[in-house]
């Protein structure tokens, strides 16, 4: 797979097709995209191939810091095991902004990008204000001879499979839900960093993670997790929160790793998947307290890890 930097004046010279969207998660919905121009690529007989933005759109169009699902290398892993073949990346510009959607198409995608085939959602909107919806694309590509597909929502329970469902999933901590939506854990990925090592003055030490993006912040907590570190997979026991205990008011993402008895983790890039919610944060009174119920969670947690029901309904080879 490749990844290409392009902006408006990019000139791609060979044909592929595109999928179009944020693809924040590349969830359920957006995998049935993936999908689509995957199969219209080999139809066509070119390349697949998706167009994203490096930052979340809303940044600029709504002046917020979109919290996200993905950071950008988890979500060229996704793509490269869903088989595309191109990542097209482009600043999401003032420019770009303010284009009107017949130039987005004709002097973009098919003129710049060679667009042979483009694939969005039921609700795709694009150009100046959001002004072009599917209708407008339909129109645009039939004038310049592209082949359109047009995805229709997906669902889970009975609503619409989104983004934004699934951070309201991670934010209560029901990341079954999130699993379910995503068709994989909801994993944050970060760098492995020194702490204030309080947990191996208590003899549990802890890896504590700087994150990889602006991911949306679970649920403050304990957490039955899989970790990915050196390419070999660990079942961890994650806290998430701001330890209260200590008065500390930094967001930390710290594991215990099960069975781990390698090198320092200092410096490594750590993938930790939420699997399921223990408990809330909690304060204690003292750090006797504390070490005794961190013992108790350990405790639960690996006997959670040793029911093969649990193990083969959560992991499922889906671990990213």
């Amino acid at each position: 797979m490749e990844v290409i930097q392009v902006d408006l004046e990019s000139e791609i010279h060979r044909e592929a097709t595109i999928a179009l969207g944020n693809f924040d998660g590349i969830h359920k919905g957006h995998q049935a995209l993936i999908e689509g121009v995957v199969d219209m690529a080999k139809k066509l007989h070119c390349p697949s191939s998706v167009l994203m933005f490096t930052t979340h759109t809303k940044n600029t169009t709504e002046g917020i810091s979109q919290e996200l699902l993905t950071s950008g290398s988890q979500k060229h892993d996704i793509l490269r095991s869903l088989g595309i073949d191109i990542i097209y990346e482009i600043d999401f510009t003032d420019e770009i902004m303010h284009m009107s959607p017949e130039a987005f198409v004709t002097k973009f995608l098919v003129d710049h990008l060679k667009a042979k085939g483009i694939v969005v959602g039921y609700d795709y909107r694009f150009g100046y204000k959001a002004s072009g919806t599917v209708a407008t694309l339909k129109s645009l590509c039939d004038l310049n001879g592209i082949a359109l597909s047009v995805k229709e929502a997906v669902s889970y329970g009975g609503e619409t499979v989104s983004s934004t469902r699934i951070r309201e999933a991670v934010k209560e901590g029901d990341v079954e839900l999130a699993q379910s939506l995503l068709m994989r854990p909801f994993t944050i990925r970060g760098t492995v960093v020194p702490g204030k090592q309080l947990g191996r003055t208590i003899g549990i030490p802890t890896a504590n993670i700087l994150y990889d993006a602006h991911y949306v912040i679970p649920k403050f907590g304990v957490y039955l997790t899989g970790v990915i570190v050196d390419g070999k997979f660990y079942y961890g026991a994650t806290n998430i929160g701001t330890n209260p205990t200590f008065s500390e008011q930094e967001i930390k993402v710290e594991t215990y790793l099960y069975d781990y008895h390698g090198d320092s983790l200092y410096g490594k890039s750590m993938d930790v998947a939420l699997l399921e919610f223990i408990r809330p944060e909690m304060t204690f009174k003292d750090v006797e307290a504390l070490k005794d119920r961190m013992n108790d969670d350990l405790e639960l947690i690996r006997q959670q890890i040793l029911k093969d029901e649990f193990t083969n309904k959560q992991i499922n080879g889906r671990i990213l």
